[in-house]
């Protein structure tokens, strides 16, 4: 019976654990949807924002990598590009040795934008983590890595069981 008890209290210390986690996890989403729409989308779209600063970071990169980066299908992103390449903020570039490849490269407007973007995003995570010391910086920093590192391999093995289910009910494997 002790056993029972302790088995039904760890499963409800669990469950208080996944709804606070959740509850905060909602509370820093809007957070950080009112910060980027304050500081970080300057007239665009959140999609076209973080599109720009992953071209930023890569100098140049095609659609399918682009893709990847961003965790969505080639014709969303292409979708984005486009608008970007609409109002000046990236550019195609076609190499010469491989005429079917576009990669995609910050122009001058763009370059100032994504200046813009970060320093407005800077200051704002530079005042909010003002009250940290150093130690929890690098411990926060290293424990959200380890949880987006988890979130990344659960979605891809999520989508991996999903092929595999695909493949036993079209084929027997």
């Amino acid at each position: 019976m002790l056993l029972i008890c302790l088995i039904k209290e760890t499963l409800l210390m669990k469950n208080e654990f996944i709804q606070q986690f959740r509850e905060t996890l909602r509370v820093f989403d809007r957070e950080m949807f009112l910060q980027n729409n304050a500081s970080c989308c300057n007239g665009i779209s959140l999609a076209q924002c973080h599109t720009l600063l992953e071209v930023e970071k890569n100098s140049e990169i095609s659609i399918s990598d682009l893709a990847k980066k961003l965790s969505l299908d080639k014709s969303t992103v292409s979708r984005t590009v486009d608008g970007l390449v609409n109002i000046n903020l990236v550019n195609r570039a076609i190499p010469k040795e491989n005429r079917r490849l576009a990669l995609i490269r910050l122009t001058g407007s763009g370059k100032d934008l994504c200046s813009s973007i970060n320093y407005s995003n800077d200051s704002y995570i530079s005042e909010v983590f003002s009250n940290f010391t150093d130690e929890e910086k690098e411990c926060f920093l290293r424990l959200f890595g380890k949880l987006t590192g988890n979130m990344y391999a659960y979605r891809e093995q999520k989508k991996e069981d999903q092929r595999g289910n695909i493949c036993r009910t079209v084929m027997p494997c």
